[in-house]
């Protein structure tokens, strides 16, 4: 039974803006936050101790972090090197250069030869030798359209033209890779990618022009064992039938509010040929709490403000406070009172939105034997969100479409 710790998606160095200089280290304390929360998953896969640990990709927020967030990573994944458990780091879209060429930012482990260390660059499959028997992974690092497509390839393509080329170029590489493995010894993928089953949910924006999506179809297959991704950071099953897994660990703490309501944390997994066994282990991060209160209405906006904020849990939270007010409740608000309140948290920001009296909406009044067409429902719906004009056109040449058929 050979044991694997399968994390991703670390990005030390994001999310400073959600934190504070702490005063007797000098350093943000999110970095302190994601350092400490890498020390949990190192110390579970040294203190089982694990035969393999899998990295899928995304160190740091870009290819090249600063030296001190470097060596605070260094110094975590040191430790597995010190125990000498393999590692395999992946290379992620957020550790290449912007042009997509190489891992700029985990290419340090190969050039100093860590030992037990391996950076997936590029697809191939590697056999590891462990304490519990021989395991195959095959390495599927993050690939743009240059990876595996030439200029004039692509010239005049769409972008589903390029994608629909560039899974035609993938998929005998796999099937390359699947049929040179050993049938007796468990394998594992390790790919960073988006799949096309993945649920992103507040990331769906992030996912737009980066990257094409591989579908799950491709790695359902009896030669494989396990399949473990990076890329989202959501936590996810892939495949319900476990024939393989196909698992997303998401990222191992928050980085910034689209994560909030997601539990983060880490794949811990028993392997042998055929069986596989893997349980997602929770991680105990620092919360996210968004409060929102409109007290546009309200003859007391501050005391609603504050009722709000008592009944959220806030203590060592990132937190954020939006209110919607008219503006001549402006004069009514104390920051002085709301810093107060809000103070027990770790790090805040307050944001007050004001609304338009000219933007309220215009509909006649409803009752008995009155209607409302609903495109005049929907202009008026729109005449009232600012965020929604650039596609507000659209959206009504679009419902007519679907009332003329």
């Amino acid at each position: 039974m050979i044991k694997i710790l399968h994390l991703s998606d670390i990005h030390m160095g994001s999310g400073f803006s959600h934190g504070k200089i702490n005063p007797e280290t000098g350093i943000n304390t999110r970095l302190e936050d994601f350092v400490q929360t890498l020390s949990l998953c190192i110390d579970r896969a040294i203190n089982e101790p694990v035969d393999l640990v899998l990295f899928g990709g995304d160190a740091f927020p870009d290819a090249t972090p600063a030296p001190y967030i470097h060596e605070a990573f260094a110094n975590q994944f040191r430790r597995l090197a010190d125990a000498k458990i393999p590692t395999i780091l992946l290379v992620g879209n957020h550790d290449q250069h912007s042009q997509g060429n190489g891992g700029a930012s985990l290419c340090i482990y190969r050039t100093l030869v860590v030992p037990g260390f391996i950076v997936g660059d590029r697809i191939t499959t590697h056999r590891l030798s462990t304490r519990n028997g021989d395991i195959q992974v095959i390495t599927l690092p993050w690939l743009n359209n240059s990876a595996l497509l030439t200029r004039p390839e692509t010239e005049g393509l769409s972008v589903a033209e390029v994608d629909r080329l560039l899974l035609e170029k993938l998929q005998p590489i796999i099937e390359g890779e699947i049929r040179r493995l050993d049938p007796d010894i468990p394998t594992v993928l390790l790919g960073h990618l988006m799949a096309d089953r993945a649920n992103l949910g507040a990331e769906r924006f992030l996912a737009v022009g980066k990257g094409f999506t591989i579908p799950v179809s491709f790695f359902i297959r009896p030669e494989l064992d396990y399949v473990a991704l990076g890329h989202v950071h959501k936590h996810q099953n892939l495949n319900q039938a476990n024939n393989p897994p196909i698992i997303y660990p998401g990222s191992i703490d928050r980085v910034d509010f689209s994560e909030e309501k997601e539990d983060k944390g880490y794949i811990f997994l028993n392997l042998i040929k055929g069986k596989v066994e893997w349980k997602f282990c929770s991680l105990p991060v620092r919360s996210f709490c968004t409060i929102k209160v409109d007290v546009s209405e309200k003859d007391d906006p501050q005391q609603a403000i504050l009722d709000a904020i008592k009944k959220q849990e806030i203590k060592d939270a990132v937190v954020r406070l939006v209110y919607k007010l008219r503006s001549e409740q402006l004069e009514l608000i104390s920051n002085l009172a709301l810093d107060k309140a809000l103070k027990s948290a770790h790090s805040y920001t307050i944001r007050p939105e004001l609304i338009s009296q000219l933007s309220r909406p215009r509909l006649p009044e409803l009752g008995v034997g009155n209607t409302i067409d609903p495109l005049e429902a929907l202009q008026a719906y729109l005449n009232n969100r600012e965020d929604l004009q650039d596609i507000a056109e659209e959206m009504l040449e679009t419902a007519q479409g679907l009332m003329d058929n």
